[in-house]
């Protein structure tokens, strides 16, 4: 019997549109043994069965290695809520893809596990956080295998996650962003990345701030997500340096470097919206982990 566990991923980080991600401590739990025949727990009941996510990879994994897929009792533990913006599929993927190796011998490094997950899951930018931890900038050359700079960030960061009660489907996300843009707001991104990505490096909250003003996405989703202007508010308010929209939504996630800031925030967003989940999150810096039961 195995374990996997694999933690949830903030996509975008704001400013980095499908190329930036990282790996948050909210965790999604994957317990595994082989089986005459295919029983999954901790799922709703559509959900029990050969379609399911995680062992669709699992059987696809076997076959990219030339093995016929096998039951296996698989049990399901997730703090990570589904189609809110925090890397849920991408949680499934990797547990299914990891324990593949695991049940049959097969040694696969990292870097291994984000070409399979990435051919799942069709871009890294979650799915190389959710392996590697911490901050991932993420590309796939044409024709080439996923090209990952993994960012340590710093300790000192708190993440204020708030989740909406209500899904915002990642297909519905991308209908409203623009399929291309002008020049000048290309070029704008480009240093903000870099600014973003050294800013969660050091701790600079400052420079978080200021990089993280986003011309691709953001400004077109908002609007799938009621609460963003008001969520948005309090955050700042608050203390909080500042806020993005967690991959496609529906969670908001707002950055502060003061845990004393953290908690009052937290008091002030479950008074106001209670019928939201919030989280005090770090920077998980382990990524995906497998212990043997």
């Amino acid at each position: 019997m195995i374990k996997i566990s694999v933690p949830a991923t903030s996509a975008n980080l704001g400013i980095g549109y499908d190329t930036l991600g990282m790996a948050v401590s909210l965790y999604s739990h994957f317990t595994f043994e082989r089986a005459d025949e295919l029983k999954i727990t901790g799922c709703p009941a559509e959900f029990q069965n050969e379609n399911n996510l995680v062992y669709a990879s699992f059987a696809d994994a076997l076959r990219a290695w030339g093995e016929e897929p096998f039951p296996v009792r698989l049990h399901i533990d997730t703090d990570v809520p589904v189609a809110r913006g925090l890397g849920s599929s991408s949680t499934c993927v990797v547990a299914g893809i990891m324990a593949a190796a695991a049940l049959t011998g097969h040694t696969v490094d990292r870097s291994e596990l984000v070409r399979l997950a990435t051919a799942v899951e069709g871009h890294p930018d979650n799915v190389a956080p959710a392996i590697l931890g911490g901050a991932v900038c993420s590309f796939t050359p044409t024709g080439g295998l996923p090209q990952c700079l993994r960012y340590d960030v710093h300790p000192s960061l708190r993440f204020i996650t708030v989740i909406p009660p209500y899904e915002v489907h990642t297909s519905e996300a991308r209908k409203v962003v623009p399929q291309s843009v002008p020049l000048a707001d290309a070029v704008w991104q480009m240093g903000r990345i870099a600014g973003m990505t050294r800013g969660l490096e050091t701790g600079n909250l400052e420079l978080i701030s200021a990089a993280n003003d986003d011309r691709l996405q953001e400004p077109y989703r908002r609007a799938l997500i009621p609460d963003y202007a008001a969520i948005r508010a309090t955050c700042l308010d608050g203390g909080a340096g500042t806020l993005w929209i967690s991959g496609s939504g529906s969670t908001l996630m707002a950055v502060t470097d003061d845990t004393i800031v953290a908690k009052f925030l937290q008091v002030r967003l479950r008074e106001r919206f209670p019928e939201c989940e919030t989280h005090i999150l770090t920077c998980d810096t382990q990524g995906a982990q497998i212990e043997y039961l």
